[in-house]
């Protein structure tokens, strides 16, 4: 498929989508994630949204499609003599599996205007949201939790400079985002995601600290590429030559895309990923302990 090919219906993708939005009403009242079976986990209720529950000695995730939190911090689980170590889980495949996640916000402008189209198209996502943007934007965080999203951890300041000096380095900026959303929400998330990606940045000492503190890194398999300049018609031929030609990525499609300030075009885009995917009978899950390392 060529370039101009992958354009051309890209841009026919956005139209399409767009129409429908503007013609659907919001489908806020979606359940976007089933509770697990009984006797499985122990559930909290929260007065920001579902309830979340924490992780059990032993706890393996039950359902694929919702996640997970825990209402105990490393620190915590560590002075109540709690492992901190997340047990073994069996990877989901699925047939057509999509997680559609998105690094760095909240933004004020950017991660709302995402929400609403989310919102509309009756689909979850995952969101990795950095502790500094969090501080300052709570409200945004909660509306995150409120409509079934999943929250992940994107460290506390996206500073490669400081969060690469070292393992200790890296799990401390966790740690510190980890504490900003037990406040905002009462639960921290259990997977985070590498700033800039785990390649090239991780050595074995790292791997080694998150697996010791309880914490699922992960990365994606499908670039949008909306960190660049790319206007919206290219950033969904991005994702859909790369789906076309990775047929083997079906199973668990991880999209990168990207919600803080600037970002406009992947709000204009994000219509025409989702209706490529609906088309194409893809089922849309959160991130769990359950989702598949992306390669």
């Amino acid at each position: 498929m060529t370039k101009t090919t992958a354009l051309l219906r890209a841009a026919s993708y956005l139209t399409a989508a767009l129409l429908l939005l503007l013609l659907c009403t919001p489908l806020a009242s979606l359940a976007f994630h089933r509770p697990p079976p009984p006797g499985t986990v122990s559930r909290t209720a929260t007065a920001t949204g579902p309830p979340t529950y924490r992780l059990e000695p032993g706890f393996i995730p039950a359902s694929p499609d919702a996640p997970i939190y825990d209402t105990l911090t490393v620190d915590r689980r560590r002075a109540a003599n709690l492992p901190t170590a997340l047990p073994p889980t069996i990877p989901y495949y699925g047939e057509r599996t999509v997680y559609l996640t998105f690094d760095d916000g909240p933004d004020p402008d950017i991660t709302p205007a995402i929400l609403r189209v989310l919102r509309q198209a009756g689909v979850p996502a995952t969101f990795f949201v950095v502790g500094l943007q969090a501080e300052k934007f709570p409200a945004i965080l909660r509306q995150l939790h409120r409509d079934g999203h999943a929250i992940g951890n994107h460290s506390y300041n996206h500073s490669y400079r400081e969060l690469y000096r070292s393992p200790a380095a890296y799990t401390s900026q966790l740690r510190r985002t980890d504490d900003i959303l037990v406040k905002h929400l009462g639960f921290r998330p259990r997977i985070s995601r590498a700033p800039g990606g785990s390649a090239g940045s991780f050595t074995a000492g790292y791997w080694s600290a998150l697996a010791d503190e309880g914490y699922r890194e992960v990365g994606w398999n499908i670039n949008s590429g909306d960190a660049s300049r790319a206007k919206a018609a290219q950033i969904a031929a991005t994702v859909f030559e790369q789906l076309d030609t990775r047929e083997f990525l079906w199973s668990h499609a991880i999209v990168l895309m990207h919600d803080g300030r600037g970002h406009e075009e992947t709000v204009r885009a994000l219509p025409a990923i989702i209706k490529y995917f609906q088309d194409r009978g893809f089922e849309f899950r959160v991130v769990n302990l359950e989702t598949p390392p992306a390669w």
